[in-house]
Order: structure tokens, then C-alpha cells, then sequence
């Protein structure tokens, strides 16, 4: 995967259908992993970043998606947070908020996470194509990093773009690799990062 997609760091989604050894292979070669409950953030250790709302221990990354989830962190080190966000106006305001309670509480942001699922058609049950990535990520350099940068003075280390669910397959990966060619991330852009699942349980 890293010759179709050199800029992008993979990470991962640990699941029930994670085994141990495909977490030590990970934890060996340094890819970061995403948890949801305890009990994966206990496997993972030091590898891992945790969806905020739980007390985890040995983490101080954390994946937030409001104001209230960042207040019940609570911890005496201020956490690196990644905030969650949707390519909506309510995305925005959503994330104004974060970014102004992180501006007030000196808090450091790592960067943001996205999926492309509310650029699906319910109705029709279509999902959405590997071209959505490269949509969100130019709405989110319009809408949020440039702006917010401006006004905040708080800069987008790294954007995360949540695909567990959708890239299943490795054509997937080459789909995404053709929709964001001149996509190139110059020095002083966010890192891209792109969040595995399906895939790598498939291998």
C-alpha cells in the first residue's frame, strides 16, 4: 500500500475482528491504532489513540467530538486531541466550538478526523466514491484549517481520513491513490493519515 499511497501514513482500527498477532505485527512496525474501549486500548498500549468519553490508561491521545468530550477528559497533562469532524455547516460550527474551548484552555490540537459517509445517498443505498476523500479534504482546507488558522492562530498538524469501513479492497486503495494525484502535500500542509480496518482484516 505505501507505493500507491507514499504521502499518507496508515493507521489502524482495532475491532473484534483484530487478532494478537496482527497487533503485535503493527505494534513492531509503529503503526498507529485507534481504540474504543478499554479493552482494546490495554492490547494496544503505547501504539494507540482512544475515542474519548472513557478513562484509559497510558494514553494521552484522544479522538473527541464536542466540547463535552473534551471537558470529561479532565487530566492533569493536557491531552493531544483529535477532533472529530463532519463535511457539513454543522461540521463547522461544531468544530468552532472545539477549536474556541481549546484556544481558551491552551490545549493542543494533533489534527482532525473525517469520513466521507454523509456524502452517501440513503435513499438509493449508493456509497460514496474514492473521489469524495479529495472533496472533503479541499472543503476542510476551505472551510476550517485555513480559516481557523487565521483566527484562532491554532495550525492542522495531520488530517485523518476514517476509511475502516469503506476501503475493503485493494482496488480501493488504487481508486484513492487516481483521486487525489497533484494532491501533494508541500512542506507545511497537514499529514495526511488514512484509518484502516476491513482491509487489513481481509489480508
Amino acid at each position: 500500500m505505501s507505493e500507491q499511497l507514499p504521502h499518507i501514513r496508515p493507521c489502524y482500527a482495532v475491532s473484534s475482528a483484530s487478532s494478537l498477532d496482527l497487533i503485535s505485527f503493527l505494534r513492531q512496525r509503529r503503526i498507529p491504532m485507534i481504540c474504543d474501549n478499554v479493552r482494546q486500548a490495554t492490547l494496544v498500549g503505547d501504539h494507540s489513540l482512544v475515542i474519548a468519553g472513557r478513562r484509559f490508561v497510558g494514553s494521552n491521545e484522544y479522538i473527541v467530538r464536542s466540547v463535552r468530550d473534551i471537558a470529561s477528559l479532565a487530566l492533569a497533562t493536557p491531552p493531544l486531541l483529535w477532533l472529530h469532524t463532519t463535511i457539513s455547516h454543522h461540521g463547522i460550527n461544531n468544530t468552532r466550538e472545539m477549536f474556541e474551548y481549546i484556544w481558551a484552555h491552551k490545549y493542543i490540537i494533533n489534527g482532525l478526523v473525517f469520513n466521507v459517509n454523509n456524502f452517501s445517498n440513503p435513499l438509493s443505498y449508493i456509497p460514496p466514491t474514492m473521489h469524495s476523500y479529495k472533496i472533503a479534504l479541499d472543503y476542510l482546507f476551505r472551510n476550517i484549517i485555513h480559516p481557523f488558522e487565521k483566527e484562532y492562530g491554532i495550525s492542522t498538524p495531520a488530517i485523518m481520513m476514517d476509511a475502516r469501513d469503506h476501503i475493503t479492497q485493494m482496488r480501493h486503495v488504487d481508486e484513492l491513490s487516481r483521486s487525489l494525484t497533484g494532491f501533494q502535500m508541500s512542506s507545511g500542509r497537514p499529514e495526511l493519515r488514512l484509518i484502516l480496518g476491513a482491509l487489513i482484516d481481509n489480508e
